[in-house]
């Protein structure tokens, strides 16, 4: 198995950044959408949005751990911003497994690598499901930043069975989405001759 070279942490590095700035967008086109700014739609959005940069990075660096070293990015974005510990632990941990998914197909399997991309966009649902796993803590963390009480009713998102699954759903199709024009766009535009199954 071959190892990440400094080169290749710097192109994830790079291609990180540019995901970071797809969950960027996508969590303002979210909260354009849903004006009340529980960010309930960002994860989807941002899903749409990264797909091509993720399978970008998938046929550049086909190598274990890039991936990886991508949700250990997000998680710490998540973490350093504020979040629970947890919010990053969600972001290491579904790193490795959609990397481990990649790895099955050698990074160059179109159902592998979209399979990896779907477990990978729920790297961004990390604070949201703690507002729901760990509520009470959630609200108090929220109120030792010097949130109001009419700004935590604001983002919390209600914990019914409706919205939860409504949640999971919008990622899932945005991440089908965005995986599916990311995977097209970089065999149109990237590649000489497309991979298949």
């Amino acid at each position: 198995m071959k190892q990440l070279t400094v080169k290749d942490i710097i192109l994830t590095g790079a291609f990180a950044a540019l995901y970071f700035l797809c969950v960027g967008v996508g969590t303002l086109f979210g909260a354009f959408f849903d004006p009340t700014g529980n960010m309930m739609y960002a994860p989807a959005f941002s899903a749409v949005l990264g797909g091509v940069v993720y399978m970008l990075l998938l046929e550049k660096v086909q190598k274990l751990g890039a991936i990886s070293l991508l949700g250990l990015v997000m998680g710490g974005f998540f973490f350093l911003s504020g979040h629970f510990f947890a919010s990053a632990l969600v972001g290491i941990l579904l790193g490795m497994l959609a990397d481990a998914l990649s790895y099955q197909g050698k990074y160059q399997s179109k159902n592998w690598n979209l399979l990896s991309f779907v477990v990978f966009s729920f790297v961004n649902t990390g604070p949201i499901l703690l507002m729901w796993l760990a509520r009470q803590s959630y609200i108090e963390s929220l109120v030792a930043r010097g949130k109001t009480a009419a700004y935590i009713n604001r983002v919390l998102v209600p914990m019914e069975g409706s919205f939860v699954a409504w949640f999971l759903l919008t990622v899932l199709l945005g991440a089908l989405v965005g995986g599916l024009l990311g995977h097209y766009l970089v065999q149109k535009h990237f590649i000489k001759q497309g991979r298949t199954l």
